[in-house]
This record gives structure tokens, sequence and C-alpha cells, in this order.
């Protein structure tokens, strides 16, 4: 992404991004996509969007959800950007405010947040490994 896009993602969302994030997404790795199966929807549009219309997009729709949508007793937390989405199943976010770069994962299964990654690098590594385990089963 650019300083443009970035920018963008900003004024759309009406809310500062995280330094480590815009850092990051500047310098996003090339070579992601070609990491991940074939046969799967782009990483760059979907679990590790590097789009920022996509990540606009992933971010107002789970501002929009009523109470109780993803949490049983509460909307989304308004700190949490999503990063991406699993087939709009399952969202990667980060804090928006602490400047932790941990990286979470709202599964639709449990409607709980659970930390996958300590770092944005961590998680592009964390994907490697899924994508892994995906082809794994795939060959059965």
């Amino acid at each position: 992404m650019t300083e443009a896009d970035l920018d963008r993602i900003e004024a759309a969302l009406g809310f500062a991004l995280p330094a480590f994030y815009r850092e990051y997404m500047r310098a996003y790795p090339s070579d992601l996509r070609a990491k991940q199966p074939e046969w799967l929807k782009p990483v760059t549009e979907w679990e590790f969007a590097d789009d920022p219309d996509r990540v606009i997009a992933f971010n107002r729709f789970i501002r929009v959800q009523e109470e109780g949508w993803f949490f049983d007793d509460r909307p989304w937390p308004d700190e949490l950007l999503v990063i991406g989405s699993e087939a709009d199943q399952n969202y990667f976010a980060v804090s928006r405010t602490s400047g932790k770069q941990t990286v979470f994962l709202w599964s639709h299964e449990d409607g709980e947040l659970r930390v996958i990654a300590r770092s944005l690098g961590g998680y592009a590594r964390w994907l490697v490994r899924w994508w892994d385990d995906i082809r794994r089963d795939s060959a059965g």
C-alpha cells in the first residue's frame, strides 16, 4: 500500500491507523500471494488485505452490525482494526490503540477472540503455516 492508500483508509474510517500497521503495509511482503495454495482467493484481498478498499469494507461491515452479532453482550470492540477476513466468517484484527502488534482471530464458530501472532510479520508466517496445513489436508 502507498501512503495515499493508508491516508484514504484513515479518512474513510475516521481514525488513525497504528504506526506499526502503516509501516508494515508500505513494505507488504510481495511474495505472500505466491505462497498460498493457488485455489484460494487472493490473500491480498482476504486474510491479509493489501487493498485499501477491502480494509475499509471489512471495518465498515463489522462496525454496523448490531450488538450481539459478534459477541453476546457487546458490539465489535472499536479499538480493533480488521486487517483481513476468512470468507467473511472469521476476522483478523489488530489493536489500533494499544501500540502492540498482536494479531487476533475472531472465530464465528465460538465467537471468541484469540491471539494468533505477536506481530504482523508473525501473522504472515502464521498464514504460510496455515496454508501448508491446508495443502497437507487436501492431499489427504
